[in-house]
């Protein structure tokens, strides 16, 4: 089965690239997946990070404070993704099948970002104070699934 991404997903994936691009980062990693998907602006997982107080400026601010331009990183592929951003991508193929989904759209990138706990992304969000299960349970909610059945796959929350 070919894996196919929604219109949104790929523009969501474009715009990482671009603003990688722009910050003259030589690598697309978790960070700009989740500024593509702010940037992206109208799928799922924009809507849900919006609705959060995830805000575009604020992330881009902490990105740049935080980290270096020209930063040397590992890259996995010729695409230069770190290798953390390309399991975040694996991860959005096996959110988009364990819903039954045709194609992977943002929601499901966004999914996959939120259960790698230890990524730029969700060090950026921590520092921001925005409550990553609230996001998660938000997500699932947007999706129409109901979170309470799937309260063992809720990342950050103790067992």
């Amino acid at each position: 089965m070919q894996i196919r991404y929604t219109s949104k997903a790929k523009k969501a994936i474009d715009q990482a690239s671009k603003m990688s691009k722009s910050l003259h980062h030589h690598y697309i990693g978790t960070e700009h997946i989740l500024i593509g998907l702010l940037k992206e602006g109208t799928g799922v997982a924009a809507q849900v990070l919006n609705d959060n107080g995830v805000e575009l400026d604020k992330v881009m601010q902490l990105i740049e404070e935080l980290i270096a331009p020209d930063a040397q990183v590992l890259t996995a592929e010729a695409k230069e993704y770190s290798p953390r951003a390309l399991q975040v991508l694996e991860g959005a193929a096996r959110e988009a099948a364990r819903f039954h989904a045709e194609e992977i759209g943002t929601e499901h990138i966004l999914m996959a970002l939120l259960k790698e706990n230890d990524c730029v992304a969700i060090r950026l969000l921590n520092t921001l104070n925005i409550n990553i299960q609230k996001i998660y349970i938000d997500l699932l909610a947007a999706m129409g699934e109901d979170a309470a059945g799937k309260d063992e796959a809720v990342p950050g929350r103790s067992q």
